[in-house]
């Protein structure tokens, strides 16, 4: 007799265990879906199987990041800042969730609340994108007018990868807004050496010729622009063109 309730038991452990992996497999198709209309810049569709794969898996804490994002996507910032907390919470060494929230706050004009999650995000050794976070901690100086401090957290994304454009352009910017232009100039042709084929590099330094008066140097930058670029800053360049003939 109590072989039968032991066999019982294991049967229904069995049971138990094969249902919650393939709930998280279910969790993972809707997962996978709905980042994928998140990428499409759809996070409508996104959102519907964000929160059905939350449903499976709520301990997911890549989920609530990619709710998170959906969320803020959408403007819904509360229930964003919810699901950011709630991957923390799940895992307290997300660097990316981390990040995101400092992004949210950002939005939000909460600098000093921004400046601590990126920190935080910088700090996590495992954090795989580091680059992301000092670009942000620098645009959260820029917009404290500490720029000697932007300057030097555009420089660290820059140190950890030489490829990552968006620092570039913040360190740039920095110098533009002090009205220091050959030093913003010198940024971006750094840039060009590892990335020469970014045309908001190039139209960068267009517009910084256009103030200083050379045309010449000037209309070459923007001819680059359309060389590179097939979307906006291509037509921006074009109408440039125009003015200078």
């Amino acid at each position: 007799m109590r072989w039968c309730i032991y066999l019982w038991i294991f049967i229904f452990m069995i049971s138990c265990a094969s249902n919650a992996l393939n709930k998280k497999k279910e969790a993972e198709v809707h997962f996978r879906v709905g980042d994928s209309y998140l990428r499409q810049g759809k996070p409508g569709f996104a959102l519907r199987e964000l929160v059905q794969a939350q449903k499976l898996d709520p301990q997911n804490p890549d989920i609530c990041l990619e709710l998170g994002l959906a969320y803020m996507a959408r403007g819904d910032l509360n229930k964003a800042e919810v699901q950011f907390k709630r991957s923390i919470q799940l895992k307290p060494e997300y660097g990316a969730a981390y990040n995101n929230l400092g992004l949210l706050y950002l939005r939000q004009k909460k600098l000093a609340k921004a400046e601590k999650c990126f920190k935080k995000a910088i700090s996590i050794n495992v954090y795989p994108t580091p680059e992301a976070a000092y670009t942000n901690l620098g645009s959260c100086y820029v917009l404290q007018k500490k720029y000697s401090d932007a300057q030097n957290a555009f420089r660290h994304a820059i140190e950890v990868n030489v490829l990552y454009l968006p620092a570039y352009l913040g360190l740039g910017r920095t110098w533009e807004m002090q009205k220091q232009y050959d030093r913003a100039l010198g940024v971006y042709q750094e840039g060009i050496q590892y990335l020469p084929e970014a045309a908001p590099l190039y139209y960068r330094m267009a517009l910084i010729y256009f103030l200083k008066g050379e045309k010449e140097k000037a209309k070459e930058y923007f001819e680059r622009v359309i060389q590179f670029d097939q979307g906006g800053l291509r037509q921006h360049a074009q109408k440039m063109l125009k003015k200078l003939q």
